[in-house]
């Protein structure tokens, strides 16, 4: 549900721009302040989507709460609604990132074009939000996995993504800025527990934000990269041990790729560096071993060997017998059968 703030001292302009807005969407929350040092106060509780506020007041006027609230970075749409048409308020106000000055007296002719502008942009930004936390899960999933491919599409897609959603620079960046330490942090949880560059945003405020965002999750990649390949030993070992332990049961590349955080093309490329032999080949290996073992007991026929070693789902294997207690072996075959 938005919120709309209106900032007049003026009670009958408040109670009519209240009014205004009701009859516009009654949903909107909208609250009033009369000047612009309670609806500071107010904003503590309240925060307000959209501010309105008149320029001269008691206490605070309306020029300095602009220059408050570009000041917090927030992403609050402010209107100023003043009775003098003076070029310099309206600089001013543009330099504080002000999004329309509107004159007195106000109609819904003029107000309410206003609010159906920042209303949608409002709407857009908070869905931008939602996408950029989605984003974010991918992004470290793709860094952690090692998948370069997948992390240049996901860095194309959200800067495709942002280039026309209406979202202030400053907002951007502070999104930028937030979620690189946020991504960090997770990796961290991962195990990942060495330093990383800190994000600041003076250091934003020196790159074009697309750029420095760029440079920065490539930065992250970069260290991941090599700190998993100091582990892949590690890595590997485990893989080895969970097919070992679970030889019985349905294994595929992608499962044990998966288990060890890895992409399954860089799994299936390290593990065959690693074992000289490819998983699938490695797998099969294991299963024959298994059954030639569960072979030499006297109560195991082939055909009980060959299922509890794990091979009742394999497709395109013939099992043959030469003797049910040392010696077997497997032809490929276009079906599948086991016989004894």
């Amino acid at each position: 549900m938005q919120r709309i703030l209106v900032v007049d001292d003026e009670p009958m302009i408040r109670r009519g721009l209240l009014k205004l807005i009701k009859e516009y969407d009654d949903a909107l929350e909208v609250c009033s302040s009369s000047n612009g040092h309670d609806a500071l106060q107010l904003m503590l509780h309240f925060s307000p989507d959209i501010v309105l506020t008149d320029i001269r007041m008691p206490k605070m006027d309306g020029l300095e709460l602009c220059k408050t609230i570009s000041e917090t970075k927030t992403n609050i749409n402010v209107v100023i609604i003043s009775g003098y048409d003076d070029f310099n308020y309206a600089k001013q106000c543009i330099s504080y990132g002000v999004k329309e000055y509107l004159l007195k007296p106000l109609t819904e002719v003029e107000l309410y074009p206003v609010l159906d502008k920042l209303c949608a942009q409002q709407k857009q930004a908070s869905i931008s939000l939602s996408v950029y936390e989605e984003w974010l899960k991918e992004a470290e999933e793709a860094i952690w996995a090692l998948d370069d491919c997948r992390l240049a599409e996901l860095v194309e897609l959200f800067e495709a993504a942002y280039a026309g959603t209406g979202v202030h620079e400053d907002q951007y960046q502070r999104l930028v800025c937030d979620g690189l330490d946020i991504l960090q942090k997770r990796l961290q949880v991962r195990g990942f527990t060495a330093a990383l560059p800190r994000h600041a945003l003076s250091e934003i405020k020196v790159w074009k934000t697309t750029e420095y965002f760029r440079s920065m999750i490539y930065e992250i990649a970069k260290q991941i990269a090599h700190y998993r390949g100091g582990n892949q030993k590690k890595l590997f070992d485990e893989a080895i041990q969970f097919i070992d332990l679970h030889i019985k049961e349905e294994l595929s590349l992608e499962f044990i790729a998966e288990k060890v955080g890895l992409t399954p093309a860089y799994f299936s490329y390290y593990f065959k560096k690693m074992a000289k032999e490819s998983f699938v080949q490695y797998r099969m290996r294991k299963r024959i071993e298994l059954s030639k073992r569960l072979l030499e007991m006297p109560q195991y026929k082939i055909v009980d060997a060959g299922l509890e070693a794990g091979f009742s789902n394999y497709t395109y294997f013939h099992l043959s017998a030469y003797s049910n207690t040392k010696y077997f072996k497997i032809n490929s075959l276009p079906t599948v059968s086991i016989t004894s």
